[in-house]
């Protein structure tokens, strides 16, 4: 379920805190705001990551300060972040552009995800060839007689 913005500091904390951000700006007496929650809900179920993806509501006649700092004026307007910054918006109940958003900003999330979670080939070649080829060398060193390192292999 989307987290109900309480005050203007809740809503920075949570934006700094999630890599995405969608934020349904509504009122409680707009009927497309009304129709269109579930879905937003819905949605925020499915596509939720903890510090990734993240689903907010800001009621704009309890938010006002908000809703003026990002030009919100209809609603429902749906204001999309990634870090941190405003990257997109969908102003009005338009159901198939707000699910094809979530969709694709979830798709760039499961990538991530999978990426950071998949080991790099190079690093695994260039592990199993410095395992293939170790070798134990000894030496010593010390100052030549101008001042200069000497190292000696034995």
């Amino acid at each position: 379920m989307p987290t109900e913005i309480q005050a203007p500091l809740h809503f920075r904390t949570l934006l700094n805190a999630h890599t995405y951000l969608i934020a349904d700006f509504y009122a409680t007496w707009c009927p497309p705001c009304k129709q269109i929650a579930p879905i937003y809900n819905q949605l925020s179920t499915t596509h939720t990551s903890a510090g990734k993806f993240a689903f907010v509501k800001v009621n704009v006649d309890e938010q006002r300060e908000l809703a003026g700092q990002y030009g919100v004026t209809a609603m429902p307007t749906f204001l999309v972040f990634k870090d941190g910054k405003q990257v997109d918006e969908i102003r009005g109940a338009d159901v198939r552009r707000l699910k094809s958003v979530v969709e694709g900003v979830g798709a760039e999330v499961k990538k991530a995800e999978q990426q950071a979670a998949a080991p790099r080939k190079d690093e695994k070649v260039e592990e199993k060839k410095v395992n293939g080829e170790e070798k134990t060398v000894s030496g010593s060193y010390g100052m030549s007689a101008n001042n200069n390192w000497k190292m000696s292999l034995h």
